[in-house]
């Protein structure tokens, strides 16, 4: 039988936020989950991946995101 998780007593919150790195598409999701501010999080969900073309390749890569983490109730 799986062991069982005590329960937290919060709830599960999401914040959107964007983010960018002329280092590639990790970079980018990294730097939106950094600009959420968020201290603690659990998941991330990638919603938009886009970049700057600069004629001849990709120069700029951009991530949007939404960010899931634990609020408790108080």
């Amino acid at each position: 039988m799986p062991a069982r998780r005590k329960s937290t007593g919060g709830v599960v919150r999401l914040t959107e936020s964007s983010g960018a790195s002329s280092r590639g598409w990790e970079a980018a999701v990294a730097a939106a989950v950094r600009a959420s501010e968020v201290a603690r999080p659990i998941g991330v969900e990638v919603s938009r991946l886009w970049a700057d073309w600069d004629g001849r390749k990709l120069s700029r890569y951009h991530a949007t995101v939404k960010v899931a983490y634990r609020q408790s109730l108080k």
